[in-house]
């Protein structure tokens, strides 16, 4: 799903029209704006509540934002910010997790995600798509994805699992030959921008199936295992 998308509702006398998108979305998406837009057919373009146009969009567990403002004469522009599923939870039905922490339904357009898998979830988490979760090991985690997306997007790639152990170390499996990675607690960037150093010098080098373990969670180095014929 992109980053955001802008709508412009036109008022032709005392009725309501849609005239289309401004950039391209898929069909369901911008019916789904439509439907929660809820103006009434009589009115008119200066009597309409911006702030309570707003608030129907934002009802909705996809959209993360919006921004609703009259474009004289005749016409209602709204801008959408969508949430972006960042993790899938391993749960009973496919449900994702985005930046924020909100869960997220399986997506409608039925695009496929390659995401991590967050695992070790608490029990009893209430997993209500719409739903923030707040819970420290679970922001954490998806702190940890959000920022190896800005170290760069092969790192977010190389990340195949997050495991949650409750309150303790949080490990990250690779998505190559699942290779355990001890991340433990805090200095995130720090130890993202270790982590894709090592991976593409050492790792690179030597390979990925030949390494056992990389823990993180001491300052300023990289410890790992290799297998003893690297050794």
């Amino acid at each position: 799903m992109s980053a955001s998308r802008k709508l412009k509702f036109g008022f032709l006398g005392l009725l309501f029209l849609a005239v289309g998108l401004v950039v391209s979305a898929n069909l369901w998406k911008s019916n789904l704006i439509t439907q929660l837009i809820k103006v009434p057919k009589n009115a008119q373009l200066q009597d309409v509540d911006l702030m309570a146009v707003r608030h129907d969009i934002l009802s909705h567990h996809f959209i993360k934002d919006a921004v609703v403002e009259r474009d004289l004469p005749a016409t209602l522009k709204v801008t959408v910010k969508e949430r972006n599923p960042l993790a899938i939870i391993n749960s009973s039905e496919i449900l994702y997790l985005d930046e924020d922490g909100v869960v997220l339904p399986h997506s409608i357009s039925k695009q496929l995600f390659d995401l991590p898998v967050l695992t070790g979830m608490p029990e009893g988490m209430a997993l209500t798509p719409g739903t923030m979760i707040k819970h420290p090991d679970i922001r954490e985690a998806l702190q940890i994805l959000a920022d190896s997306k800005l170290v760069s997007k092969d790192l977010y790639h190389l990340i195949s699992e997050v495991r949650l152990r409750n309150g303790g170390d949080i490990v990250l499996y690779a998505a190559e030959w699942g290779v355990p990675i001890i991340f433990g607690r805090g200095e995130i960037a720090s130890k993202l921008v270790r982590l894709e150093a090592f991976w593409n010098s050492a790792v690179r080098e030597r390979g990925s199936d030949n390494l056992q373990y990389v823990d993180l969670r001491y300052d300023d180095q990289v410890v790992v295992r290799w297998n003893k014929k690297q050794s």
